[in-house]
């Protein structure tokens, strides 16, 4: 799934600004995973913060940012309810803690992280 910025909505505030260090109108981005609940859909997109950054920082966006470019779904992708939410990624990012681990730098979640991103690159 490919999405393009069409607006950019601040995740702390919520209101309609015209840029974000995260994020870009107009760039189109390869979708890692959706978040839904009653009152909101999320996007998790991959981030750099900058071009010396090791690894990705992804982040979640308001679903309300976007149009979508590619409907394809990665063959990778399950859906998980609880919580009170739907959630469409890999099933290795959907267990408790996953990404807790990738944040900390933990090698086998960052690994995990890297595998199925780049299964979700080649299949966007």
């Amino acid at each position: 799934m490919i999405v393009r910025c069409v607006q950019i909505i601040s995740p702390t505030s919520g209101e309609v600004v015209s840029d974000h260090p995260g994020i870009r109108i107009g760039v189109e981005y390869p979708v890692l995973e959706v978040i839904t609940t009653v009152r909101r859909v999320l996007l998790r997109l991959p981030e750099r913060p900058d071009a010396t950054a090791e690894r990705d920082t992804p982040g979640l966006w308001d679903a309300a940012m976007f149009t979508v470019v590619s409907g394809r779904l990665p063959d990778c992708w399950v859906a998980e309810v609880g919580d009170g939410q739907l959630t469409l990624a890999p099933k290795e990012w959907q267990r408790p803690g996953f990404w807790d681990d990738y944040f900390d730098g933990e090698p086998s979640a960052c690994a995990e992280y890297e595998r199925l991103r780049a299964e979700i690159f080649a299949q966007a």
